[in-house]
């Protein structure tokens, strides 16, 4: 299990590990969103807010699952 850096909007790092992602959402320009397949506790998907476009953040994601 590999997991990915990003920095959160926050300008912190997170770490991410791309088996738990269940679909990545560009929000505004270059900031993304990241759900996970965890819910919380109303049900919905837990989601990070990373720095980068999406097509990135899913790149990194992609590279990291292929090791």
């Amino acid at each position: 299990m590999a997991f990915v850096g990003f920095r959160n909007t926050h300008n912190n790092t997170i770490y991410i590990n791309p088996e738990q992602v269940l679909y990545v959402a560009p929000f505004e320009e270059d900031v993304t969103i990241i759900a996970f397949a965890v819910a919380d506790t109303t049900g919905r998907p837990l989601v990070s807010h990373v720095r980068g476009s999406a097509d990135m953040v899913q790149h990194k994601l992609s590279g990291a699952a292929a090791r």
